[in-house]
């Protein structure tokens, strides 16, 4: 599960949902590996992602975390066979922008959240984003046997 995905993953199987510290919206280079996380096999670490959550939640007992950053403990994990983003690999230059269009005005209102920089970051990421998109896939299809 992508984002909410990943939260409704995690309430499904006993994990809490709750608001988060910040949100993070935009591109961050600050997501960690957890050892051993074959999911992310090649990854650099930390890895660009993008972010658009404001919320978090708490793991299900018997979840393995996979990937962190400075606010939020759990982006990435796994219980059994299901795995929860809370992060996006899957966007592309078309989806940011939409993203930002519907809801440039709202987003202005939070201080430490500027849509332009966001936009302008687009170029310098996207492509980072979609090789880990790639990496990510590769490795998901290695490591259920698909």
């Amino acid at each position: 599960g992508i984002c909410l995905g990943s939260q409704l993953i995690a309430k499904t199987f006993g994990g809490k949902v709750y608001s988060g510290p910040k949100k993070e919206i935009g591109f961050y280079n600050d997501l960690k590996v957890s050892d051993g996380s074959g999911l992310f096999s090649g990854f650099q670490n930390p890895f660009t992602v993008f972010h658009w959550h404001g919320d978090t939640f708490d793991l299900p007992e018997g979840a393995i975390n996979l990937a962190s950053s400075e606010h939020y403990q759990n982006q990435a994990f796994r219980y059994k066979s299901a795995v929860g983003l809370q992060f996006h690999l899957e966007v592309n230059e078309e989806m940011v922008n939409l993203w930002l269009d519907n809801t440039e005005e709202k987003l202005q209102k939070i201080p430490y959240i500027d849509p332009k920089k966001i936009r302008s970051d687009i170029d310098e990421n996207i492509s980072i984003v979609k090789s880990n998109m790639k990496n990510f896939y590769n490795n998901f299809k290695s490591e259920f046997q698909l």
